[in-house]
């Protein structure tokens, strides 16, 4: 089973990391966060202290973060999904939607990637296939693309810090939840029928990773659709704009677990 963190009590919230990252990603908005909910704060497989599996996809991670709440015997949680955590957040959301309070998805689409995306993933995981100095490049200039211009000329060890912990990873495992993302179903569809599962859309202006032409083509997709558009802000909202971040999505687990 995955390891997680476990803080709070009250009704349920996932918090779903993003890639490279691990479940350290939400320790910038956790104290944040309101005191009425518990929160569960899984490492995916592979990322953190949970162990890889063998092969790795959107519907597996899904189904590992499932077995922690069966493990907690949570019966319905809402689902916060990170960027890649907004993948599998959906993941969930298609295959047990009666799991599924409401979801939130934190700079995520529900879309798959196009052509030009593919291949560029491609190119990456290639490069991650020459070993340490292969995944280096790959991090550091990732890690650069993720922050909003100004954000990460004031701030480099923003950037620094993120390229870091995915040092952390094996290139392999790198390449395995690249490659995972790569290959994830498109949801769009799924947004269209979803007739009872409220969905939150975090947007940031200069998100270079999941552009804000995108999020605005598909966030009215769902039949109940709340959304926060970040000006000035890039991938990272955790790190970069915090206290707003945290009363967004403060404000959505109130108004989920509270609507009739």
């Amino acid at each position: 089973m995955l390891y997680f963190n476990k803080v709070g009590a009250g009704p349920p919230v996932v918090l779903v990391h993003g890639f490279p990252n691990d479940g350290s990603t939400w320790d910038t908005i956790l104290p944040l966060l309101s005191t009425g909910y518990q929160y569960i704060i899984p490492d995916l497989p592979g990322a953190g202290k949970s162990e890889p599996l063998a092969e790795l996809s959107m519907e597996q991670m899904a189904r590992s973060v499932l077995e922690v709440l069966d493990h907690e015997s949570i019966d319905k949680a809402i689902w916060v999904g990170h960027s890649m955590g907004g993948y599998t957040t959906l993941e969930a959301a298609q295959h047990f939607p009666e799991r599924i309070q409401a979801i939130s998805l934190v700079h995520s689409l529900a879309s798959g990637d196009n052509e030009e995306k593919l291949e560029a993933r491609r190119k990456s995981i290639k490069l991650l296939q020459n070993g340490d100095s292969g995944k280096s490049v790959f991090l550091r200039a990732m890690a650069d693309n993720l922050f909003a211009k100004e954000f990460k000329t004031k701030h480099p060890e923003a950037v620094a810090t993120v390229a870091d912990k995915g040092m952390e990873l094996p290139a392999d495992t790198l390449a395995a939840f690249y490659n995972a993302i790569m290959l994830r179903s498109d949801k769009t569809e799924w947004l269209r029928t979803n007739n009872n599962i409220p969905v939150q859309w975090i947007i940031g202006e200069e998100d270079n990773a999941t552009s804000m032409k995108e999020g605005l083509a598909q966030c009215y997709l769902a039949f109940l659709n709340e959304v926060q558009l970040y000006r000035s802000v890039g991938h990272m909202s955790m790190m970069e704009t915090p206290k707003r971040l945290a009363k967004d999505l403060n404000s959505f687990f109130d108004f989920a677990w509270n609507r009739k």
